[in-house]
């Protein structure tokens, strides 16, 4: 039945945001289903534009049925085009929470050890395999954005800063609770971040450490 595919779209990715838990992973773009619901859609389009020229404006004006039929594929041709675009919306609105939440940090955003580290029992995709070649392209644009916008004022404030517990003083004591590696902070000075272990350092150098979960603070 016309719209069935679209109904099924639109019902997968609601269900893909029911859920509480924090940086849920995007599903996998839908690109067969897709693919169908815009084949489908020309098909529509094809069919009222063949029997609009067929019949002529007197026929249709004469002929209820015909007109019924016509309207019914019109409306379900719209209706596809709607739940495509909510789709669409939808991962565009996913793709975003997900840079803010991962700090700003695109390339520890797209690398497969941030799934593995929030989700270590999920088989759910990676978000670079989650996406499509036109959202990777949507996702580095939009960081280029931020980060150009960010920069006339970074000395100042970090848009991409957590905002959830405001600083109470510069210096902070962290946790490491997931191994980072050797991390070259601001001043230049080298930390290894190894699990366990405990540092006091300045918030600003370590804020998105902190935001993408590798420091808790203690």
């Amino acid at each position: 039945m016309y719209g069935d595919l679209a109904l099924q779209l639109v019902t997968a990715s609601h269900r893909s945001t029911l859920s509480t838990t924090p940086q849920l992973p995007l599903p996998k773009y839908a690109l067969p289903l897709i693919l169908s619901i815009c084949l489908e859609t020309r098909q529509l389009g094809t069919s009222i534009a063949s029997a609009a020229e067929s019949h002529g404006q007197v026929s249709l004006s004469q002929d209820r049925a015909l007109v019924c039929s016509l309207t019914v594929q019109h409306l379900a041709a719209r209706r596809n085009k709607r739940c495509l675009l909510a789709y669409l919306h939808n991962r565009v609105t996913g793709i975003k929470e997900r840079w803010w939440d991962a700090g700003g940090g695109l390339a520890y955003l797209l690398s497969s050890a941030n799934n593995a580290a929030v989700n270590p029992d999920s088989d759910a995709p990676d978000l670079r395999s989650a996406l499509s070649p036109q959202e990777l392209d949507f996702l580095r644009g939009y960081n280029n954005l931020m980060l150009d916008y960010k920069t006339d004022f970074l000395d100042v404030l970090d848009l991409t800063a957590g905002i959830e517990r405001p600083p109470g003083e510069i210096m902070v004591d962290v946790r490491v609770v997931r191994d980072a590696g050797e991390v070259v902070l601001e001043g230049g000075e080298r930390v290894d971040f190894r699990k366990g272990e405990r540092f006091r350092l300045a918030r600003s150098a370590v804020e998105r450490l902190i935001v993408q979960g590798f420091l808790e603070e203690v």
